[in-house]
């Protein structure tokens, strides 16, 4: 770094990257039927192996499925959106100053400062191939200028809409199981314009999608069937719950009743026994 500065930051800027998120199998679980659990959390987080990052699903809608007995298991939906995204972007020092610093090996800027919004840089873990991490098609990517978005360039990539471009999760609300998994990505490599050789002169800054990767996991029948009767179970004690605590509520109301009434019946006795004395 020159003596006049900028001095190079610690990593993140000074902030550590924390590393947590589920692996995919399982998330915070209920211990009692009155605890917060899945279903009042809005967002859950996964870690990804392609990024090495967790990402955070955003709850969208409450949801069943049919177990084998014909039971339901009840559960909420939980997908990957823009705003999980942004949040897992490494974006930290992005200032143009400190590119010749990041190019000569001092690992101070962020990994994605020069990635769109919903893209994800993956050069220094491959070996300094210029892969470009993404949903689908682009899905969920944005830019400032239309014309700079990676599918302007490209010929024959539709605008992504629908589940198929979507990555989800399935959850049930007591144990905090993961029933279905639908993880979607696209690796995609970036092509730059370099007046240092003469290939990369005759085309212009691209961004190619090589291949697709769906990763798509479901508990078996017998599993849900387990888990419907597990949520009957705490259905069964939480109704007994209410039932006690209805009647302790009556129980107690009862009681102030009759010492509203005894407490009535002493006092006309005491007022009857100083009119005699009084007489």
């Amino acid at each position: 770094a020159p003596r006049e500065g900028p001095s190079p930051p610690q990593c993140n800027g000074g902030s550590p990257q924390m590393v947590y998120g589920s692996r995919g199998e399982q998330v915070k679980p209920r211990v009692w039927s009155l605890q917060p659990g899945v279903d009042e959390d809005d967002g859950i987080y996964v870690f990804s192996d392609a990024l090495l990052r967790p990402l955070r699903f955003t709850a969208v809608e409450d949801t069943e499925l049919e177990a084998d007995d014909g039971g339901w298991v009840s559960a909420r939906v939980f997908e990957l959106e823009a705003p999980g995204l942004r949040e897992a972007r490494m974006a930290f020092n992005c200032e143009e100053v400190y590119r010749k610093m990041a190019e000569a090996g001092v690992l101070n800027r962020g990994s994605d400062c020069d990635a769109h919004q919903g893209t994800f840089d993956l050069t220094a873990a491959s070996n300094r191939i210029p892969y470009i991490w993404s949903l689908p098609h682009f899905y969920l990517v944005e830019t400032a200028d239309s014309t700079q978005h990676p599918r302007s360039n490209l010929i024959g990539l539709v605008t992504p809409t629908g589940p198929r471009y979507r990555s989800m999760m399935v959850v049930e609300v007591e144990s905090g199981k993961i029933l279905q998994s639908m993880a979607k990505e696209q690796i995609s490599v970036r092509l730059y314009k370099d007046e240092r050789n003469y290939f990369f002169t005759k085309h212009k800054a691209v961004v190619i999608p090589l291949y697709w990767k769906f990763d798509t996991k479901n508990v078996t029948i017998a599993e849900k069937a387990s888990l419907a009767g597990f949520q009957g179970s705490f259905q069964g004690l939480h109704a007994g719950f209410i039932a006690c605590v209805a009647l302790g509520a009556a129980s107690l109301l009862a009681a102030l009743f009759f010492g509203m009434l005894l407490y009535r019946e002493n006092a006309l006795q005491s007022v009857e026994e100083k009119r005699k004395k009084i007489q």
